[in-house]
């Protein structure tokens, strides 16, 4: 009797998986995440999902949005789950987190025309720094002492950000290497002409699978159990060695 429960409850959950869609979202940056030529959904992440979703009985569909959206699905989508979200210390209460899926190095960064020797985050105190306002990274530079209005310089675009940088209106800004290159040439801008000055090792730098709260326990488990396996089995590694990414450490370790 109790093996016929449990194929039943195995059948049924089988049934349940097959018809949830996973909705899949992320920001287009290349080469993570970017509509390709075909105007499909491409990237070294979009592999990696699809790889995980594979190791499942789910289905899935992938979104390219901005990070409005994206913030929006995952409060209101209940299968929405985003491939490249840093963890911080709100957004950890806010959402389910399914798997670390990469890494971003957080640097101050500055024009390479500025040459004053600064080889630590109290040291840029003295200057004017910069980020996107709302950002876990504006929250990080408040927390470290800096004020809005004396050190701190908080806009709401990064085009503004990387032309007040190259008009020398601010001295640095905080960025991570995810993003950083795409950025500066979306923005019309040579990105030989900076460079980066201190790298914040203690700023959050792990990237993950993360998805609404309300993802049914199951299908979050399964997501883990699978990205976990690929991992283990090399999948992990070679995606990242197709897209030409070094792997983090924690992947190196394996």
């Amino acid at each position: 009797m109790r093996v016929i429960l449990s194929i039943c409850v195995f059948m049924l959950y089988s049934a349940i998986c097959k018809a949830q869609t996973i909705t899949f979202v992320a920001e287009d940056l290349p080469p993570y995440h970017f509509i390709n030529q075909n105007n499909e959904p491409d990237g070294a992440l979009i592999d990696l999902a699809k790889a995980t979703i594979k190791h499942t009985k789910l289905t899935a569909k992938f979104e390219i949005m901005p990070m409005a959206r994206i913030f929006y699905a995952l409060e209101h989508n209940p299968n929405a789950v985003t491939l490249s979200l840093l963890k911080t210390p709100i957004r950890e209460k806010q959402l389910t987190w399914l798997g670390e899926s990469y890494f971003a190095d957080a640097y101050l960064v500055s024009l390479k025309s500025h040459t004053d020797e600064v080889s630590h985050l109290n040291h840029a105190k003295f200057y004017q720094v910069a980020t996107i306002r709302g950002y876990s990274s504006a929250t990080y530079l408040k927390n470290a002492g800096f004020v809005e209005g004396e050190n701190l310089v908080l806009v709401s675009y990064y085009q503004q950000l990387w032309q007040m940088l190259y008009k020398k209106r601010i001295d640095f800004v905080l960025t991570n290497t995810l993003t950083l290159e795409n950025e500066l040439k979306r923005s019309g801008l040579n990105p030989n002409l900076i460079i980066k000055r201190i790298h914040l090792t203690d700023y959050p730098s792990k990237l993950y699978f993360s998805a609404n709260k309300t993802l049914d326990k199951h299908t979050a488990s399964a997501i883990s159990h699978a990205l976990n396996t690929l991992k283990e089995n090399g999948e992990y590694q070679a995606i990242l060695t197709k897209w030409q990414l070094p792997l983090p450490a924690t992947a190196n370790k394996l």
